[in-house]
């Protein structure tokens, strides 16, 4: 996909996120709980507009270019060891949104970027239990606390000792994809890894 805003440096070696002075917003106020994360670009031009259009006007076929350019990211960005991974796992969404939207737009990357790279999808050992707002309508703090305990693991014997790597479309505080790898770690997984298509800023 042409014209992507790659990540300006430097980054956060965590979340992968821009740092603006010594210390990452995002990981000084989060507990650790993912290893590290990277993203493909920048939320803005022509790749917020095709997110938009992926996530919220039912253009579903945009998933491909945009696993595709997740699947770059992964191949020329060594941070992410997604060969060691067992498998990858989409952030799910609540059964309510699902059904209003007819897609999981995390779980169309996810499946892409598995057909490219081999790695095997788990698309049920995590569900979504609470119904969130949007994340993109609230602020830094209510982000935090509005996805707090969203998640929950269906089964433990899957996620236990494993190496994962977590799918989102775009992170911005990272209160998403923490959560998430908060409940697999919980679970027993060994690591977790997390890769998105853009970074919000």
């Amino acid at each position: 996909m042409k014209y992507v805003v790659p990540v300006p440096q430097p980054i956060c070696q965590r979340c992968g996120h821009t740092l603006h002075g010594q210390n990452c917003a995002n990981c000084s106020e989060l507990p650790k709980s993912f290893t590290r994360g990277r993203a493909a670009g920048e939320y803005v031009g022509v790749l917020r507009e095709a997110i938009h259009q992926f996530k919220y006007n039912g253009l579903r076929p945009l998933g491909r270019p945009l696993g595709d350019l997740m699947y770059r990211c992964l191949i020329n960005d060594a941070s992410i060891p997604w060969k060691h991974c067992d498998f990858i796992v989409p952030v799910p969404i609540h059964a309510i949104r699902y059904r209003l939207r007819g897609y999981n737009q995390s779980e169309l990357l996810a499946k892409r970027v598995s057909e490219l790279t081999g790695l095997p999808l788990e698309t049920s050992a995590i569900v979504r239990t609470v119904y969130t707002r949007p994340q993109v309508e609230l602020t830094r703090e209510e982000r935090r606390e509005n996805i707090r305990g969203a998640f929950a693991i269906v089964d433990n014997h899957v996620i236990n000792g494993a190496n994962v790597l977590l799918i989102d479309d775009v992170a911005t505080t990272c209160s998403t994809v923490h959560e998430a790898s908060l409940s697999l770690l919980q679970a027993g997984a060994a690591r977790v890894y997390f890769l998105c298509v853009a970074f919000g800023a």
